[in-house]
């Protein structure tokens, strides 16, 4: 892998994530600050996950003034999605194809955005890449199904492949359009038209 692609890499970050602050122009005092809010952030989710409504709030005023942390302690629901799929695609025990894949659909959703991609094309970028994955999933258990099963079974998942594969060219269509329509979208909602500049 080159550098180029290796800062790539590091620089890829999920639609609506704000992004870390500058450290170039953070103070040593601020960084420890902020230090210390993550260890309390950490606390309050513990007890938070446990019932505690006051966790809760704290947390809620934390992130208001810093939503960067969240992407530090709650996958996405993208994610949370990648990461059952990855789970039912993978052995429990094979923790090492789980972390191949995961990095392999890193590296598919930075190349298919694409150089400098707009927000919508990163986000639209991610559905491809989870649909493709979503294929590869149910060829898999349509392949494995084949070795036994009734003929039911057997059109079960093949209609649930040829659906996740609808969905994977729907994604790729879309890509496709929103990149041939260029900076600016027109949306019409409740027929109002609302013109957008990515």
């Amino acid at each position: 892998m080159s550098n180029k692609a290796r800062k790539s890499l590091k620089a890829a970050r999920p639609v609506g994530h704000p992004g870390p602050p500058d450290r170039a122009a953070t103070s040593e005092g601020e960084l420890e600050e902020r230090r210390a809010t993550v260890a309390k952030l950490r606390d309050l989710t513990e007890k938070a996950q446990q019932g505690d409504e006051r966790a809760a709030l704290d947390i809620r005023e934390i992130l208001d003034g810093s939503p960067d942390l969240a992407w530090r302690f709650i996958k996405g629901p993208g994610k949370l999605a990648e990461s059952a799929l990855i789970d039912v695609f993978t052995k429990d025990e094979d923790l090492a194809s789980k972390e191949l894949l995961k990095h392999q659909l890193e590296s598919m959703r930075i190349e298919v955005a694409g150089e400098n991609p707009s927000p919508l094309a990163r986000l639209l970028a991610e559905r491809v890449v989870a649909t493709w994955l979503e294929v590869q999933v149910f060829e898999g258990l349509y392949a494995a199904g084949m070795k036994g099963g009734t003929l039911s079974q057997h059109d079960h998942w093949q209609k649930r492949l040829d659906q996740a594969h609808r969905r994977h060219l729907l994604a790729i269509r879309t890509l496709a359009q929103i990149r041939k329509i260029g900076p600016a979208v027109q949306i019409n909602i409740a027929e109002k038209q609302i013109n957008t500049i990515e």
